[in-house]
């Protein structure tokens, strides 16, 4: 009878909805401010491609769809292609399904600013739902000024609103959801455009041309059929942005006075190793989750980790499931209290999670988190387990190693981590004498690193302080000329080369990185007519370390060089003997350390491409090895 009775009741429903007229009322889309600097890139057709970052929950991740390319997101970026041929867009999916935009705010520049994105496509109303609309707007605000500031791109920001089964009384009475007015204010305030492509689909639900269980058949996460809705929704948008006249400079986004008392701008995901550890914990192991890189584990009753920062929130992100166990923490000094960390309904897979300790802390006060393991394991879990990623703080954390001397603070990350054993091979001083014997006998070796910003995590290790160590009589200056995801197919025209290379007269110059776009001959570009300026110069090519896990170098890795395999690695070996410069297959031994460490991968990586300090010291130590005698 139950059964029936809700069946009846969602008949009518139904019913209802197909009578009711659509939601006229609502625009469909707000222009404000607009797209000026992603359409400027777009029309101007450089060689580096247009970037679109996708931030938001499982609807951008594309939940629902039959396959990956009928989400919204993929189907949006597959028509910018078509709709603008010859522009290399780049999308990247900064999506993570179950997270709203307070999780947002502190993830902004890990998942998002790293990427230097153009455009950033913000998705949280969905999952915003239910917040308080103080909270909400905080929180948004946090993510625009974190793009707007802390980014180096700048990218424009547009907001996106999604249905859900809920939303659709609100339609129909012809006004937003709360959540959407939430995030409207916010991008009212700061002139952000917003497409609500959750009217399009309300109108076809609420016009009858379509059930909500053909929109979506769990009522939240769309079909094939609602994704393309969406993108039905976001068309005319961007129509109206191309018809805009483009702009002749690029436009500096305005950053107001905040409608929050409390913006998330500085919001973070703070590593677990600057806490203080104990013997319970054992951190840099696997992740279970794509989200989370690595994690520090314990199961220990009464394993204890402890964190100091000033911020107004403190919380962690961490990955629960069928075996995970409670916590127990203590604030300043306080009592211990129980925190549930175990979901009863999550005992059959692992997610991510995020969890707050404390919130309206006064930030301008040093506090003090301990967390450590609930001796009594959870009813129907499996065990205790904490699996943490990161904490969260919204406000700073002082490096732990902030303030060391630079040798010193790069001799101790390297303690903590397994030693690099590879040893160079003899010929590497090949077209490499003149150095060899600047290093030995002084007084000085100026070196320019040329790349990308793997050339810049491999500058950063600090390499020339462990060969300035190793050579008393040198003193070795390094010069970083580096610029995000660039090659020599940008360095080789007049002008770069002269600011990124000639000005500095090296006598090494190092080239690198994982942006070269296999292009050997704009490399050969570089070397030639920098020894026609400066014929003494020596030249050391490095192969890729780092990047994507689906890069061909990383997926089709050999232990040398192979044109069949990854062919830029075999032909820049070739390069350098016809050009007569140093070669160095960097490739081999990083991806050796890495697969021989003990630790996962990621546990090098600070985001999904780039080293962090561990893993800049593996790029160090084998810069160091194959530089000594």
């Amino acid at each position: 009878m139950l059964h029936r009775l809700a069946f009846a009741c969602l008949a009518v429903t139904v019913v209802a909805w197909s009578s009711a007229a659509p939601a006229a009322e609502i625009a469909p889309y707000t222009m404000r401010g607009g797209l000026p600097n992603f359409w400027k890139k777009v029309v101007e057709k450089g060689p580096e491609p247009v970037r679109i970052s996708y931030f938001g929950g499982s609807i951008t991740a594309g939940a629902g769809s039959s396959k990956p390319q009928f989400c919204y997101r993929e189907m949006l970026t597959e028509w910018l292609k078509k709709e603008n041929p010859g522009v290399p867009f780049q999308p990247y999916n900064a999506a993570i399904g179950g997270t709203g935009s307070w999780l947002g705010a502190f993830r902004c520049w890990n998942d998002v600013g790293y990427q230097r994105p153009d455009l950033v496509i913000v998705e949280f109303a969905v999952n915003d739902g239910g917040a308080p609309e103080e909270q909400v707007i905080a929180s948004m605000e946090g993510i625009v000024h974190q793009l707007r500031t802390k980014t180096p791109s700048k990218p424009d920001i547009l907001f996106v609103y999604t249905l859900v089964k809920g939303h659709l009384e609100d339609f129909k009475a012809g006004k937003l959801p709360p959540t959407m007015q939430y995030h409207e204010k916010v991008a009212e305030h700061y002139g952000i455009p917003s497409v609500v492509m959750a009217k399009h689909a309300a109108d076809q639900i609420l016009g009858g041309k379509m059930t909500i269980e053909e929109f979506a058949k769990d009522n939240v996460h769309p079909t094939d059929a609602g994704y393309a809705l969406y993108l039905e929704a976001l068309k005319p948008f961007f129509a109206a942005v191309k018809s805009a006249p483009v702009a002749k400079e690029v436009v500096k986004a305005e950053v107001p006075a905040p409608l929050s008392p409390k913006p998330m701008e500085n919001a973070r995901l703070v590593p677990y190793d600057w806490a203080q550890m104990d013997d319970g914990w054992l951190g840099w192991q696997l992740s279970t989750s794509g989200n989370l890189p690595h994690v520090a584990v314990s199961d220990k009753a009464g394993a204890t980790i402890a964190l100091k920062f000033k911020g107004s929130q403190i919380g962690i992100y961490d990955i629960i499931g069928p075996d995970t166990g409670n916590l127990e923490y203590s604030l300043d000094g306080s009592e211990w209290k129980l925190k549930v960390n175990f979901d009863k309904y999550c005992l059959t897979y692992h997610r991510a999670a995020s969890t707050v300790f404390a919130r309206d802390l006064d930030p301008k006060v040093e506090h003090e988190l301990k967390m450590r393991i609930a001796a009594e394991p959870p009813k129907d879990s499996k065990g205790r387990f904490t699996r943490l990623g990161w904490f969260l703080v919204d406000g700073e954390v002082k490096d732990p190693m902030a303030g060391m001397d630079p040798l010193a603070r790069i001799d101790s990350i390297y303690a903590g981590m397994k030693p690099v054993t590879w040893k160079a091979p003899e010929a590497r001083w090949t077209n490499l004498e003149k150095t060899k014997a600047k290093l030995e006998n002084g007084p000085a070796l100026t070196m320019v690193m040329l790349g990308d910003s793997i050339i810049g995590d491999t500058s950063s290790s600090n390499f020339e302080l462990l060969v300035g160590r190793d050579y008393p009589k040198c003193t070795v200056k390094k010069i970083v000329s580096v610029r995000g995801s660039t090659g020599c197919w940008y360095y080789k025209d007049p002008e770069p080369l002269e600011q990124y290379v000639l000005r500095h007269s090296p006598d090494l110059l190092v080239i690198g990185g994982i942006s070269q776009r296999g292009d050997i001959a704009s490399i050969r570009s570089v070397i030639q007519q920098t020894r026609a300026k400066l014929p003494n110069v020596e030249v050391l090519l490095l192969t890729p370390t780092f990047g994507s896990p689906q890069a061909d170098y990383v997926k089709n890795f050999t232990p040398q060089p192979d044109k069949k395999a990854f062919a830029y690695r075999a032909e820049l070996q070739e390069l350098a003997v016809q050009e007569k410069c140093g070669f160095f297959d960097m490739t081999a031994p990083w991806m050796d350390y890495m697969k021989s460490s003990g630790y996962a991968q990621d546990s090098f990586k600070r985001d999904p491409i780039h080293a962090n300090q561990r893993g800049m010291q593996i790029l160090g130590r084998l810069m160091r090895e194959f530089l000594k005698l």
